[in-house]
């Protein structure tokens, strides 16, 4: 039953204004007077059941309605005396409404609001007593104490009743309240987590970047100090080595000493091949002219035809540009011993923000990447700068292989 209420409170409230009037019916019929003054009393009537109706959305227009027709029925329709009453405005079984309209009132609006229909209920139950004849007569005192307690109880048990359900709506109100507010200092404090998450996140980007930059700095120095110092002097110890070599072998000499001579020349020309080697290995000289040019050089020196497209119009970072070089050295040198290919495309592309490098060969297919591997190793390498390798090498070929890398580290 309380659900059928709860879920179908206009259809509650047109049976409740029916109840009133089909208690009321038997005064409409009662009572002498004209056929006018039934026809008000009816009116009035209908009036009062009628503010049932508009209770829940407009409570407090409802209940000023009904307790001016209340008043006007105290006035007018209350027998004080000798005088008569106006039948039409006389109290009625649905003056009920006013306490419905009570309790609508301090279940649905603010404390103040219900309290001051509670004080007009009252003040109008005391007037109506007031003037109410059998207050005027003879031993009066037991009538009007019943009435007062009646009218009076009636009028504070609707106004409690309605106030226990404001109560109650006030309570989860404040739950909901509280919830919500938990809620939010929980997304507050995720979202604050999420925030020095993401600072924290881009301060160890930026530490990463300086390091990496930092540290294609230092192998660019260490080459060029190979080059302008190592190199130079092993070039020149080979170079007298080589005189003395001559002018050993254009004089009588021992040719022990010869040996020894011709020995330390020739070690001198390996370390100096050697050097050279390491610090091509270190940072290309070459790549100082940037990356296509380097590319170029590189695809030149390849036992397998290479086609080359670089379409970059902004060069990347220096630890970028030798990644990027270094990978495509190693792809190539693979290519070259694993490949059994005739024919490889080389191409740089920078889509958005990234530097997007990809080598394509018309071999027999198969490459994977295994632990322990070259395709491992490069993995390893352009993931250190948040780079992204993928091999696509179906068996027959072709092998695919695509290397994405940031602009800068």
């Amino acid at each position: 039953m309380n659900a059928w209420l709860r879920n179908h409170p206009w259809q509650a409230d047109g049976l409740l204004a029916a109840a009133l009037l089909a208690v009321s019916v038997s005064q409409i019929a009662a009572g002498q007077g004209s056929a006018a003054a039934h026809a008000a009393f009816a009116v009035v009537t209908v009036l009062l059941a009628a503010t049932v109706l508009a209770r829940r959305r407009y409570p407090v227009a409802a209940f000023a309605v009904a307790a001016v027709i209340g008043a006007a029925q105290i006035a007018f329709g209350v027998q004080t005396g000798g005088s008569a009453p106006v039948f039409a405005l006389q109290p009625t079984n649905a003056d009920v409404a006013i306490l419905v309209l009570l309790y609508t009132l301090a279940a649905y609006r603010s404390r103040p609001v219900s309290i001051a229909g509670l004080v007009i209920c009252l003040l109008g139950s005391a007037v109506a007593i007031a003037r109410w004849s059998p207050a005027h007569g003879a031993h009066s005192t037991g009538a009007l104490f019943a009435a007062a307690a009646g009218l009076g109880g009636v009028t504070l048990t609707a106004w409690v009743l309605g106030d226990s359900v404001a109560y109650r709506y006030r309570r989860v109100y404040y739950a909901s309240l509280e919830e919500r507010a938990a809620r939010a200092e929980a997304e507050r404090d995720a979202q604050t987590r999420i925030a020095a998450a993401a600072e924290r996140a881009r301060e160890l980007q930026d530490r990463r970047a300086r390091a990496v930059d930092e540290s294609a700095a230092r192998l660019r120095r260490i080459e060029r100090d190979l080059h302008d110092g190592a190199q130079v002097r092993l070039a020149a110890l080979a170079m007298t080595l080589g005189e003395i070599k001559e002018n050993l072998e254009q004089s009588p000499a021992d040719h022990h000493t010869l040996d020894l001579v011709g020995a330390a020349h020739q070690n001198a020309k390996d370390t100096l091949a050697e050097l050279r080697d390491l610090a091509r290995g270190i940072h290309p000289p070459v790549l100082d002219r940037g990356l296509a040019p380097a590319l170029g050089i590189l695809a030149g020196t390849s036992a397998i035809p290479v086609a080359l497209t670089v379409a970059a119009t902004e060069r990347p970072s220096p630890a970028i540009e030798a990644m990027a070089y270094f990978c495509t050295a190693e792809l190539l040198a693979n290519v070259t011993k694993h490949s059994g290919a005739s024919h490889v495309t080389v191409s740089v592309a920078e889509p958005g923000s990234g530097l997007v490098l990809t080598v394509t060969d018309d071999g027999h297919g198969g490459a994977r990447l295994v632990p322990g591997g070259g395709l491992a190793g490069l993995l390893e390498r352009v993931q250190t700068v948040d780079g992204r390798l993928e091999v696509d090498s179906p068996p027959g070929g072709p092998t695919i292989v695509t290397i994405e890398l940031p602009r800068h580290a």
